[in-house]
C-alpha cells in the first residue's frame, strides 16, 4: 500500500475515533477526551520503546512493564513522597527532572543487565526471559515494602510535577471541566513524543540506526562484516528500555500513586497491542495504534449494553477485548504491516 494511502487512512480512523468519544458522551466529553489522549499518549510512548526493540532491531520483548516500573520507582523513591502501610513520609529528594534521568537511566541499566545473558536467544526463548523478568521485579517490588512500599504503594508525590504546572492550563482546564493536575501530565506526554520521534527519526537515519536494521534482517551477516551484534542489540535494549522508563514515570504522575498492580504483564501486550494496530517499523505508528486501542478500551461501555443489560465490570472487559482482537484480526488481514507500517518491516529472522 503506497503512503499517502496509509496516511489518509490513518486520518480516517483518527475522525471516526475521535466523533465516536464526541457523539457516544452527552456529558463529560472534554473529561473523556483528555482522559483518552493522555493514557494514549503514554501507552504510545511505551510502545515506542518495544517499537526499538522489536521494528528495528527484531529482538522479542514481552517484560517492557518491568522497565516502566523500574523507571517509575527509581524516579518518584528519589523525590519527595509517602509509603507504606503507615505513610511513612519522605520530604526530602532530588530536583523532578534530575529523578526522571535517573530513573531512565535506571530503565536503561535493568535493560543492560537483563540483555547481556539473554540477547544471544532469538524469537520464543527470548520472550519466555522477559516475561520472567518482569514477574520478578514485580515480586520482588512487592516484597520489599520498607523501600517500595510494598503492596501498600506509594502516594503524596504528584506535587513535585504539579508545582510546575503554567496558569494557562490551570485556567483551560477550569474553563473546559477537566483535570488539570491530569491535562498538564497529558501535555507535557504528548511533548516528550514529538522530541523522542524527532530524535528517533535522527537516530534511524544513522549509521547506526541502519546496523540496527541489519541486525534485524540478518545477523549473521552484520557479524560476517566484522560488527558486534550482541552489542548493537544490547544498545537497542537499553535505549528501549529507557523509553519504556519515561513513560513508566508518567503514567505514575497520572495516576497519583505508584501501585505494583499496575505493572503486570497484561500491561506488556496492551503496549503489543498498539504497536501492531498503528505499524511495526513506522516511527508515528505506536502512538497512532495507542489512540485506537484507548478508544476502544473508553469507549465500548455503550456497545456492551448492547450484549448485556446492566453490564458488571468483567462483562464489559470482555467486550471491550472482543473489539481489540477483532480489530487486530482484521488489521492483520487488509493490512499485515499495521495501519502505518511497511510490509518488509515484518519480514524478521526470530527463529
Amino acid at each position: 500500500m503506497k503512503d499517502y494511502k496509509r496516511y489518509i487512512i490513518a486520518a480516517g480512523l483518527l475522525t471516526v475515533s475521535f466523533l465516536y468519544i464526541f457523539t457516544s458522551n452527552e456529558t463529560g466529553v472534554a473529561r473523556i477526551f483528555v482522559n483518552l489522549l493522555t493514557f494514549a499518549g503514554i501507552y504510545g510512548l511505551a510502545a515506542i520503546g518495544i517499537n526499538v526493540h522489536f521494528g528495528w532491531t527484531g529482538l522479542l520483548n514481552f517484560g517492557h512493564a518491568a522497565f516502566m516500573g523500574i523507571g517509575a520507582y527509581t524516579t518518584i523513591l528519589l523525590i519527595p513522597h509517602a509509603l507504606g502501610r503507615e505513610g511513612v513520609v519522605i520530604e526530602t529528594g532530588l530536583p523532578l527532572p534530575l529523578a526522571v534521568i535517573i530513573g531512565m537511566l535506571a530503565a536503561a541499566l535493568l535493560g543492560l543487565i537483563l540483555g547481556l545473558p539473554t540477547l544471544r536467544l532469538r524469537g520464543d526463548y527470548l520472550a519466555i526471559v522477559t516475561i520472567a523478568a518482569a514477574e520478578i521485579f514485580r515480586l520482588l517490588i512487592r516484597d520489599f515494602e520498607d523501600i517500595t512500599g510494598g503492596v501498600y504503594g506509594v502516594i503524596q508525590f504528584s506535587e513535585a510535577l504539579q508545582s510546575l504546572r503554567p496558569n494557562f492550563i490551570t485556567n483551560l482546564a477550569t474553563s473546559i471541566e477537566v483535570s488539570s493536575s491530569q491535562l498538564w501530565v497529558g501535555v507535557i506526554t504528548w511533548i516528550l513524543i514529538i522530541f523522542t520521534l524527532l530524535f528517533l527519526n535522527r537516530l534511524q537515519k544513522s549509521p547506526w540506526g541502519r546496523a540496527l536494521r541489519a541486525v534485524r534482517e540478518d545477523e549473521d551477516a552484520v557479524r560476517a562484516l566484522g560488527k558486534n551484534a550482541v552489542w548493537l542489540k544490547l544498545q537497542s535494549f537499553m535505549l528501549g528500555a529507557s523509553i519504556g522508563g519515561l513513560s513508566g514515570i508518567l503514567l505514575a504522575f497520572n495516576y497519583g500513586t505508584l501501585q505494583v498492580s499496575t505493572f503486570v504483564p497484561v500491561l506488556t501486550f496492551y503496549l503489543w497491542a498498539a504497536l501492531i494496530l498503528g505499524g511495526v517499523g513506522s516511527l508515528t505508528g505506536p502512538a497512532l495504534g495507542a489512540i485506537i486501542f484507548w478508544v476502544i478500551i473508553s469507549g465500548t461501555d455503550s456497545l456492551a449494553e448492547i450484549f448485556f443489560e446492566n453490564a458488571n465490570g468483567q462483562q464489559l472487559a470482555g467486550v471491550r477485548f472482543v473489539f481489540v482482537g477483532l480489530l487486530i484480526m482484521f488489521t492483520m488481514i487488509f493490512t499485515p504491516s499495521g495501519i502505518l507500517g511497511k510490509k518488509e518491516e515484518l519480514l524478521l529472522d526470530i527463529k
